[in-house]
């Protein structure tokens, strides 16, 4: 129901454009990147549980598969979108389509001022690159590794910190060593969730890998991720099924045994815990949203004002 092509035009295997969005339904890209940096205006936005409210400057990143929608606040908003082929530029960063970025602009942006100055930069260099008549495919492609080399080294840390109720976030992690096994162990068991999660996975299992006690282990995920195990567990479990939901015609019960729950109740009480609605209830939401008055909406936007923006942001790194 909502996997979405990218047309990718050039052999560079990177696209970039200026839009007023009205409303765009909730889509995955299950093999790109798409990084949206608002001009102009506020929008909100949903990605997969995670609801946020961007402002001009505010930049955010969407990963390959992860569901998101994006809906008006201000009807004259501006958004530049990037979308990256990861499975393209893999062949430079082998672990790209491993890697999770995280750019949380709308609560960090004086901490990030100076990093967020730059990925402006970045972002309106490849826009700019993109949309000349005299385009460059190795001079984009360097642009692009550029962009992506910045991420992997300042968007890659992140954890998840509780909000109201059993709402969650992903933040961007500030204290962080690249090297310090300490810190990156964390990511290996994560990574070890989302491989594993739709058979029976147990704490004791990943003690064992590690060469942890389960009460050390136990302990250790919790302050370094935030969350339990068994809430890690149950997000990577509900962020299936959530694809599943759109993209498939299984019924919730063939769902919730796919993706690892014992039944159908335990999947409505998880999803319902994250999502804030029973999965039959998403689904309804998504056919709502596919329907003709909710397709992808669009509005007109001033390019000059766009163009001075690129300007300054082009000039100010």
């Amino acid at each position: 129901m909502f996997r979405e092509n990218i047309g990718y035009k050039l052999n560079s295997r990177v696209r970039a454009s200026l839009e007023c969005i009205r409303h765009y339904p909730a889509h995955m890209h299950t093999g790109a990147i798409e990084i949206i940096c608002v001009l102009d205006g506020v929008v909100n936005i949903s990605d997969s549980a995670l609801n946020h409210k961007l402002s001009a400057g505010d930049v955010y990143i969407f990963n390959a598969k992860d569901p998101h929608k994006i809906i008006t606040v201000s009807e004259n908003n501006i958004i530049l979108t990037v979308q990256i082929d990861i499975d393209y530029y893999k062949k430079y960063y082998k672990r790209l389509d491993l890697t999770y970025f995280i750019c949380d602009s709308f609560i960090n942006r004086e901490k990030l001022a100076g990093e967020l100055r730059y990925l402006h930069f970045l972002l309106a260099r490849i826009y700019t690159e993109y949309r000349s008549r005299d385009v460059s495919e190795s001079r984009l492609e360097t642009f692009t590794r550029e962009l992506l080399e910045f991420l992997t080294e300042r968007f890659q840390f992140y954890t998840y910190s509780r909000s109201q109720g059993n709402s969650y976030d992903i933040v961007r992690r500030q204290e962080m060593k690249a090297d310090d096994p300490y810190d990156n162990r964390i990511y290996n068991i994560i990574d070890y969730i989302y491989e594993n999660f739709r058979g029976r996975i147990r704490l004791e299992d990943i003690a064992k890998r590690e060469f942890l006690s389960v009460y050390y282990l136990s302990r250790y995920v919790k302050k370094a991720c935030g969350l339990s195990f068994t809430e890690l567990v149950s997000i990577a479990r509900c962020e299936e099924a959530e694809r599943l939901l759109g993209s498939s015609n299984r019924t919730v019960d063939e769902i919730a045994l796919e993706v690892g729950f014992s039944n159908r109740k335990h999947l409505a009480l998880c999803f319902k815990k994250w999502y804030h609605m029973t999965p039959s209830q998403y689904r309804k939401s998504l056919t709502l949203q596919f329907g003709g008055r909710h397709a992808p909406q669009y509005g007109s936007y001033d390019e000059k004002y766009a163009e001075y923006v690129l300007e300054s942001y082009l000039n100010e790194a």
